[in-house]
């Protein structure tokens, strides 16, 4: 059974995103993933938040499952000894194990209406009409509404109740997330057509494209004529630092393209 510290977001090397969503109360990616090198960015930040809502069900879903598990066992003494330095027993103790089958019979006792249909749903369980034997319960069903606007790389949105949350910064981990996917759609290592698509402008890539300055010609041929461009390699920053030099480009633009950072 899938729990949901199983239901990763990522695989083959972060270049597609599971696509998460409940079928008959279990998690199961019934959808092709979305991969990352070409969806919209809005598409990849949209499913990350569905997947964690789906994931977060799920994680309730495990809590109650191993309340009731817990919960079903004898129960443990509700002390136990308690011993000094020298191995005596010098009174009782609360005992861990008491407490969290207490804890357990509270979960479970107190489990939301949403959650224990969902389990219905899951364990094929769901309410009959006593005279016909039919389900008179519909199943569980998880269906998010449309996401609404957000920055893909700045924010994101909780479903709560059915309903999106206002959009919310990222925290840190999402954050680092999201570069990570961004380093994977754009490698520091590029082909040169993602070079002059992804971080030239129209206007700088037609300066360089149509100058009749040797150096820059020749230099456009070297560096963007190869078969890839590694922001990395330093002769990468020589052929900006000419385009520089012959006015094609500004100093900010040159560290800005040397980053990696895309136009928008």
């Amino acid at each position: 059974m899938i729990r949901a510290t199983d239901m990763t977001d990522f695989y083959k090397g972060d270049s597609l995103v599971r696509r998460w969503c409940l079928v008959e109360g279990r998690p199961r990616c019934a959808d092709h993933p979305v991969e990352v090198a070409i969806a919209p960015l809005a598409d990849i930040a949209g499913q990350l938040a569905i997947n964690r809502a789906v994931r977060a069900v799920q994680a309730q879903v495990d809590a109650y499952d191993d309340a009731v598990l817990l919960a079903s066992r004898p129960e443990p003494d509700a002390t136990v000894p308690l011993f000094d330095a020298t191995g005596a027993a010098v009174g009782d103790q609360p005992n861990p194990a008491h407490a969290a089958w207490v804890a357990a019979g509270t979960l479970v006792a107190n489990a939301p209406a949403d959650l224990l249909h969902l389990i219905r749903t899951r364990d094929d369980a769901l309410e009959t009409d006593p005279v016909t034997g039919l389900p008179s319960e519909a199943p569980f069903e998880l269906a998010p509404p449309p996401l609404p606007t957000i920055d893909p790389a700045t924010q994101t949105v909780d479903l709560v109740a059915g309903t999106w949350s206002d959009a919310r910064p990222l925290t840190a981990e999402e954050a680092a997330t999201w570069r990570a996917l961004m380093r994977v759609r754009w490698p520091r290592t590029m082909t040169p057509r993602d070079v002059i698509v992804c971080l030239l402008t129209p206007e700088e890539w037609l300066a360089v494209s149509t100058s009749s300055d040797a150096d820059v010609r020749a230099t456009r041929q070297a560096a963007l004529g190869a078969n890839t461009v590694d922001l990395d390699n330093p002769a990468t920053a020589a052929a900006l630092q000419l385009f520089q030099t012959a006015g094609l480009l500004s100093a900010e633009r040159v560290k800005a393209i040397l980053a990696g950072e895309r136009l928008a």
